[in-house]
């Protein structure tokens, strides 16, 4: 793609058309803004001319939500600059960055210790003498994502069980709504009341705040909620963040991971159910992560090394293995995390368990060969989505991204393996089980198996609705999604988003959900 100065339109290229979906798109126009102020300028030309608006970060999402549907493409790439540190309130210095910057980037920031040159003699002699003790606590798998898009997706990531998703820890916002306008929004300076919400400017938004979430935290309103809540998970359809000002917290004194190998898929089941309700209690604070991997994607991950290196590094996966339960722990007394990793080995020997199909770590290298296991799974699923389509490019995968209560989460896994096997389907269920959230990806090889698998997550989300869980609770609901959410949510429900995207985005400048008249 030729050279174009910051806010010019230029030609959309074909690696902009698409993201790790692997659906394509089409994109007229594309532009590079480098700050919050070229942002909003594209934003107001595209809204002038008519152009509907895709929002894209490092295109990383599963749900097809960076495919452009024509008009113009803002990318976030060159918006990857930290812009100041300040010390916050309490125990939460507070970062503010722009959206483009990613999880990686700011970690290696934070442990470099190098202010921007640019930044005032307190912010840099503060961030000198702090950052290398601070981190953003959400840890959505994929390093690579930016901060605005996994802000828009809400992310959650395997440590969400201790610390939420990303929108938790946003304590600022600068947002750029659809017609090319720039709020700055602060924590506690907007919320929901029983009729709406008031808006920067002197606007308000005015809505029905009493209608149940059915399904889908996507713009759901209610009582008490926060503007800066509302606006995280709403994946770039009422507006997005240009610039996010991030509560950091200081790293734990001591972090255990321990993955563990069942031979019977029930065991590992009953062992995450202990897991969690031992969370609950007071004495289980420390558990930062519970993550489930059914057979397929343990051999997924066994044969998988062959394909990556990275993989090679872990020792090798056991065939025998029908489950495995990825553990961390953490907190300020490495005595009470040791007594906690003790009361687990324990029970898992004493149900049937050995110590040879256990895996730990204590040093930050090894956990992060550890936390690679969850990244490798779908990637590795994504490759064998490759490998079908280069037949059959029409074919794509289907993924539910459900939740349910997580006393419920033990029956839904079983649920989703034993209608795979019926329908005849490869699939391939892992995620965060102390949530109640888990993944499911189906690979079609063929139209009818496409079919089939469709059908196969429309039933499960009637029945997720009616067990009063969530159709899409982490991964945003994109291109994939929406047909899903159309047919599932309750028509109040419906009415009710398509209401607040008439309010906010009249002229569908940024629209993708679907009609807003009537």
């Amino acid at each position: 793609m030729e050279k174009r100065t910051a806010g010019q339109f230029g030609p959309c290229g074909p690696g902009y058309l698409y993201d790790e979906s692997r659906l394509q798109g089409r994109g007229d126009f594309i532009v590079f803004p480098e700050n919050a102020a070229q942002a909003a300028d594209a934003v107001c030309r595209a809204a002038e001319q008519g152009l509907p608006v895709t929002i894209q970060g490092a295109r990383t999402g599963i749900a097809g939500g960076a495919v452009p549907r024509g008009g113009l493409v803002l990318s976030s790439e060159r918006m990857n600059r930290p812009l100041g540190i300040s010390a916050g309130t309490g125990d939460t210095p507070v970062l503010r960055v722009q959206a483009g910057m990613d999880f990686e980037i700011l970690k290696n920031f934070l442990r470099r210790a190098i202010p921007p040159e640019d930044w005032d003699t307190e912010s840099a002699a503060f961030f000198r003498e702090r950052s290398r003790n601070l981190r953003f606590p959400p840890n959505p798998t994929e390093t690579s994502a930016t901060l605005g898009g996994a802000f828009g997706t809400n992310a959650r990531g395997p440590n969400s069980p201790r610390w939420g998703g990303v929108g938790d820890h946003v304590r600022g916002l600068v947002w750029i709504n659809p017609a090319g306008k720039t709020w700055e929004i602060r924590r506690g300076q907007y919320c929901f009341d029983e009729t709406g919400c008031p808006l920067p400017g002197g606007g308000r938004l005015s809505c029905d705040t009493g209608i149940p979430a059915g399904g889908s935290r996507f713009l759901h309103p209610r009582p008490g909620l926060d503007l800066l809540d509302f606006f995280a998970g709403s994946e770039g359809f009422i507006g997005f963040a240009a610039e996010l000002s991030l509560g950091l917290k200081a790293l734990p004194a001591a972090v255990w991971g321990v993955v563990y190998f069942f031979r019977n898929d029930r065991s590992a089941l009953d062992f995450a159910e202990f897991l969690r309700e031992r969370w609950k209690n007071p004495g289980g604070e420390a558990l930062s992560t519970l993550e489930y991997y059914d057979q397929p994607s343990l051999e997924l991950l066994r044969t998988g090394a062959s394909q990556s290196a990275a993989l090679r590094q872990i020792p090798p996966i056991d065939p025998g293995a029908e489950a495995a339960l990825q553990v961390e722990l953490e907190g300020e007394d490495s005595d009470v995390l040791e007594s906690l990793l003790m009361e687990q080995l324990e029970l898992f020997l004493a149900g049937g368990g050995r110590e040879e199909d256990t895996w730990a770590a204590a040093s930050p290298a090894e956990l992060e060969k550890f936390r690679l296991l969850r990244h490798a799974v779908p990637e590795l699923i994504n490759m064998e989505l490759d490998r079908i389509r280069r037949n059959l490019p029409e074919l794509y995968k289907t993924a539910g991204d459900f939740m349910v209560k997580p006393e419920l989460a033990g029956t839904y896994r079983e649920m989703y393996r034993r209608d795979l096997a019926e329908a005849g389907l490869r699939g391939f269920v892992f995620g965060h089980i102390a949530e109640g959230r888990l993944h499911v990806n189906i690979l079609p090889e063929n139209p009818e198996e496409l079919r089939r698998s469709r059908a196969l997550l429309d039933h499960w989300a009637a029945s997720i609705l009616k067990d009063g869980g969530l159709l899409a609770a982490e991964n945003g609901i994109g291109r994939l999604r929406l047909d899903l959410l159309r047919r599932r949510l309750p028509p109040e429900r419906l009415e009710q988003i398509r209401s607040i995207l008439r309010a906010l985005d009249p002229r569908g400048i940024l629209g993708g959900f679907g009609p807003t008249e009537g």
